[in-house]
């Protein structure tokens, strides 16, 4: 029971470290912009979005209001590898590609 408790955790923390978001950029007018990056494990352009809409929320509720999305530029980035191995009883070959997320979200705070 404790080793299954300590791998849910490590993969837990493994998981939610897979996608980050900057700080709030101010671009003038009253409008920001944010960047956020998720792994394949996190939605990929998805997860960005997701991260980068929530982290723009909690900035606008701390000027007592909620975030209104002016444009979100997302894409995904593939990532592919290959390898393999090859000896005298014989090898392997594999490989896969994968698709990490990126988004820039311009948002302004609104009250209503």
């Amino acid at each position: 029971m404790r080793l299954r408790l300590s791998s849910f955790v490590l993969v837990a923390v493994a998981v939610a470290g897979c996608a980050t978001a900057s700080d709030v950029m101010d671009t003038g007018n009253g409008t920001y912009m944010i960047s956020a990056h998720a792994a394949p494990v996190r939605g990929g352009a998805a997860g960005a979005n997701e991260v980068a809409y929530k982290d723009a929320n909690k900035f606008c509720m701390a000027k007592g209001g909620h975030a209104v999305v002016l444009q979100a530029d997302s894409r995904d980035v593939r990532q592919s590898s290959f390898g393999g191995s090859f000896n005298r009883q014989g090898g392997s070959f594999g490989g896969g590609s994968f698709a990490a997320g990126n988004t820039d979200l311009h948002f302004r705070c609104s009250d209503q």
